[in-house]
């Protein structure tokens, strides 16, 4: 059975041991709105299924991260969700991998 949440709340993911992101609900206006980013628009059309999926899995995670936990810069310092910082999130394979 599908069990539908109609609070639509934020909710938080584990990405990682001690990695995890509170997302936005993955609803359908939100993927449509990422199909139509700017960044994914601008993949060119000779670009690989996998260049396509890193530049729309990053574009959905900039509009859905609210928040994270266990994300800190180069001096251990944690820092808040940003565009670059979501991005640089993402070039870690595991992370995407989970994402």
């Amino acid at each position: 059975m599908l069990t539908l949440d109609l609070t639509n709340a934020p909710r938080w993911y584990d990405l990682n041991p001690g990695v995890r992101v509170q997302l936005r609900p993955l609803t359908t206006a939100l993927m449509v709105a990422t199909r139509s980013d700017p960044a994914v628009e601008a993949v060119p059309e000779e670009a690989s299924d996998e260049e396509r999926a890193v530049a729309f899995a990053k574009a959905l995670a900039r509009r859905a991260v609210l928040g994270w936990e266990g994300i800190g810069d180069a001096d251990s310092n944690p820092i808040d969700p940003s565009p670059a910082a979501i991005d640089a999130l993402l070039d870690i394979w595991p992370i995407f991998e989970a994402f």
